[in-house]
């Protein structure tokens, strides 16, 4: 997988299980204590989130951290 490559994967998979939801960017961003304007970044590949950004992201969603780089 290319480095640019897993940004992109990533946001696809936040806003997939984000309106799996049925949730909004400001809900999934409150609930994983991130500002709106980053989580947006996250969804659209152009941020390079930590571990534990992903990992409160994974929390808030209820799902395996894991799922989110499938």
């Amino acid at each position: 997988m290319a480095p640019m490559d897993w940004k992109a994967r990533l946001g696809k998979n936040v806003l997939k299980y984000r309106t799996e939801k049925a949730w909004s960017q400001q809900v999934l961003a409150g609930e994983a204590e991130l500002s709106l304007r980053y989580l947006a970044g996250v969804e659209r590949g152009e941020e390079n989130p930590s571990l534990e950004t992903i990992l409160s992201i994974a929390n808030a969603l209820a799902i395996q951290p894991a799922r989110l780089l499938e």
